[in-house]
């Protein structure tokens, strides 16, 4: 179980590490899900 935290950490590492300067895929990943939540809310709330 360790081990699969272990490499979590350092594949977030290296994704935020790649990225300085320049949004990282990280900060991609995040803006895309806020970006699909709220195409997602705004579906749910017009067909109601």
């Amino acid at each position: 179980m360790t081990e699969y935290a272990v490499v979590t950490m350092l594949t977030a590492l290296v994704l935020i590490w790649s990225g300085l300067g320049n949004p990282s895929p990280i900060q991609k990943l995040i803006s895309a899900i806020k970006s699909f939540y709220g195409a997602f809310s705004f579906a749910i709330s017009v067909s109601s």
